[in-house]
């Protein structure tokens, strides 16, 4: 995705979360008889209007699901942030982004609710069942998306490239096996994760890798000062294929069960600085500038909100 298109996503979560704070807060509201927690009304409970206090302790119970579940969104909304925008996987990002906006439609939905007719209790229990249905088979398997996306692989360019070259020597195609090897581990967390969490929902179904191989260069080189950028900068982007090339070569040569969808994304940084380096701790010429950086999160793909 380009940088035009992360910036309007990003203007649109940031829109989203401030405006979604203000007005589709949770209302805490004031029953006819009794609220959950200690509020109570004009009357008593009794066995005459029980069923009606019971109606309106689901609507609260309900309320605070909605509200809590808009917490933990915002949370990992927040641990994305912490990740590079040119590392960060827009496909879990967008459906985060989808899963908020279902929420602050429920809260929306449950503030207006009455509890005190039977279609109103059936559908503060529809929303509650929704909310469970996004915490369980959604928002809580998406952190571990999120964690696998923070996981970046550096490959080191003085070790994985013959000086100036962007062909994959021994040790470089050694450091890509790992990769393609992870791929086993990720689908045995993911099966381990479904028969701990009774998570049926994405049992059959097929799963997503998604890849983004960044390639940096230092600044060295001869020439003007344009020339020597352009030259690394089509080094650094030869060389991210290569290391794209070699991980999927290996990928395609393993039987990997259930199928896998793969997406992958190329990009030639050249002398940009990698994430977490500055200037004054790498050198023009520092071997930390002449990396690939992989980030590779493998997911159930219903997992992107029907992405």
């Amino acid at each position: 995705m380009n940088i035009f298109i992360r910036q309007i996503l990003f203007l649109s979560i940031i829109l989203l979360v401030s405006s979604c704070a203000t007005n589709n807060s949770l209302r805490k509201p004031i029953f006819n008889t009794t609220t959950y927690k200690g509020q109570t009304g004009e009357k008593e409970v009794t066995n005459i209007n029980k069923s009606r206090a019971e109606r309106e302790k689901d609507l609260y119970l309900a309320m605070e699901k909605a509200d809590a579940t808009k917490r933990i969104l915002e949370q990992q909304q927040g641990e994305m942030e912490k990740i590079d925008t040119t590392e960060r996987v827009d496909d879990i990002e967008l459906a985060l982004l989808k899963i908020y906006e279902r929420t602050e439609i429920i809260i929306a939905e449950l503030n207006s609710t009455s509890p005190y007719s039977m279609s109103g209790h059936e559908r503060t229990l529809e929303l509650a069942a929704e909310l469970n249905d996004l915490l369980q088979n959604y928002i809580e398997p998406l952190k571990k998306m999120i964690e696998s996306n923070k996981q970046v692989r550096k490959i080191g360019g003085d070790i994985s490239f013959d000086p100036g070259s962007a062909d994959l020597n021994k040790s470089g195609r050694k450091e890509i096996e790992k990769l393609a090897n992870s791929i086993d581990k990720d689908l045995k967390m993911w099966e381990d994760y479904l028969m701990n969490h009774n998570a049926n929902v994405f049992n059959d179904s097929l799963y997503r890798l998604m890849i983004i191989v960044n390639g940096y260069a230092d600044e060295q080189g001869r020439g003007n000062d344009n020339d020597r950028k352009e030259k690394n900068k089509i080094l650094s982007e030869k060389r991210a294929q290569s290391v794209a090339d070699e991980l999927m070569k290996q990928i395609q040569s393993k039987e990997i069960k259930p199928e896998l969808i793969i997406d992958i994304e190329i990009n030639g940084r050249g002398e940009l600085l990698p994430p977490n380096i500055t200037e004054s701790t790498a050198k023009k010429n520092s071997p930390d500038r002449r990396i690939s950086r992989v980030s590779m999160v493998l997911g159930p793909k219903i997992l992107l909100y029907n992405n």
